[in-house]
This record gives structure tokens, sequence and C-alpha cells, in this order.
């Protein structure tokens, strides 16, 4: 004789299936802000990246042998933006600068920005605050005042 299946035995129930989704939504809604912190670490992280780049080639534009016009004696303070349109005594160091930067402007520059501690509130805005005093450079990320908790990044 051949045993039957018992039919009552075909999968879950709908209650399991629904517990089930309960504890994933619980755990989701527990996850999902920790997750965005992390994120938004990350865009930071990656700003200050940006922050550091521009550190980096303001300072090789000064070391550069070619380059006999940096600005630094008396300091100067500029923002990007400044500094990629100084006129012709600083010409080979902004164009040793716009090298380095791939040759693009102030506003690609701050575009690149994403946090949101450091994203410009408009395209015109200018995020960077560079003084060259002699052979020492600062750049400071200038923070949106909306944001709480957030504070200037200064890199010398």
């Amino acid at each position: 004789m051949k045993k039957q299946k018992s039919m009552g035995n075909k999968g879950f129930s709908l209650v399991e299936l629904i517990i089930v989704i309960a504890i994933m939504a619980i755990l989701v809604g527990v996850m999902a802000p920790q997750l965005l912190k992390y994120v938004e670490r990350t865009r930071e992280s990656s700003d200050k990246q940006v922050a550091d780049t521009v550190r980096t080639a303001v300072v090789t534009a000064m070391l550069d042998p070619a380059v006999e016009d940096a600005p630094g004696n008396p300091a100067v303070t500029k923002s990007l933006t400044e500094l990629l349109a100084l006129g012709d005594p600083n010409k080979d160091f902004v164009a040793a600068v716009s090298q380095t930067l791939n040759n693009e402007t102030a506003a690609q520059v701050n575009a690149r920005l994403k946090s949101k501690a450091y994203k410009p509130a408009n395209a015109s805005t200018d995020m960077f605050s560079i003084t060259i005093d002699g052979t020492k450079v600062t750049v400071t990320l200038k923070c949106n005042s909306g944001v709480a908790g957030a504070t200037d990044f200064v890199i010398n």
C-alpha cells in the first residue's frame, strides 16, 4: 500500500509570513538611521579629501621651481575663486594650481562637495578659504551654518 501525503503541510501559513515580514520591518527601522549616518560620514570624508586636494594643488604650485610668482609675502587669504582668478603677476602660479586641479574651475571643485555640512547653498558659493603665508598653506573648508554640530575643516 502507498502512503498518502498529508495535505496539511504545504508550506508556511499566512500568520508565519506576516510575523517574518514584521520582524524584517522592525530590523530595517532600526538599521536605516545608522546607515544614513554612515553615508553622511562618507560624504564628509570625501569633502575633506577635496579640501586636501586643493591644498596639495597650492603646495605643489608653490614648490614648482618653474613658478616664481607664488603669493605669500605678505600673507594672503583668498577664496578658491579669487585664487584661480589672480592676474598677471601670478599667472604661472595660477596655471600650476589649475593644472593640478585638472583645469577645474572653482565652481566645479565646489560642486564636488556632497555632504550636508559642506555642500554649497548655490553654484556661486565658494566653500574654500585659502591662506598662503610664506611657505605655509592653510585651507579651510567652511561649513553650512544651518547644519547642527558642523564645524569648519582646517588643513595646515
